[in-house]
């Protein structure tokens, strides 16, 4: 499944938001949390991250939360740092639907929740560079620059 057709049947960025109790303080926070959930997901292998300066980083990203802010699902909040990302009440219901539905109708999709709501319970309480430093970042931090992980 491609990066985009995993996003437009499951959206794990929006469900990652909704599993952090709705916030999610900090860019690096975040993107590090979908990194160890796509490694934590044997059916996310085509997700592909890009090795950057912190390490991996979600190449998509930047314009699905776009996405999400245009259609009210979501606030993202740049003004300072760290950035802030929130879910919105419509956002919320999005997600727990999508979530119920896709529950009843997917086989193995309930595994692929239960790994998006560890690697957020996880990393609640943690900074990103905290997560950073676990040993599967570190690894893709390994990989020459620019490259996908």
């Amino acid at each position: 499944m491609s990066d985009s057709n995993e996003d437009e049947v499951f959206h794990p960025r929006l469900m990652m938001l909704d599993d952090f109790d709705g916030e999610v303080e900090g860019r690096l926070k975040f993107h590090k949390s979908l990194y160890q959930y796509k490694n934590s997901d044997s059916e996310s292998e085509d997700w592909k991250f890009r090795r950057e300066e912190h390490g991996p980083l979600d190449p998509g990203f930047s314009s699905r939360m776009q996405s999400y802010e245009d259609l009210d699902m979501a606030e993202v909040d740049e003004d300072e740092e760290p950035h802030r990302f929130r879910i919105t009440p419509k956002g919320r219901r999005f997600a727990r639907g999508l979530s119920k539905g896709l529950s009843k109708m997917r086989d193995g999709f309930e595994q692929r929740r239960e790994a998006l709501r560890s690697v957020a319970e996880q990393n609640k309480d943690r900074s990103g560079s905290e997560i950073e430093q676990d040993e599967d970042v570190q690894e893709a931090k390994e990989e020459p620059y620019q490259t996908d992980v």
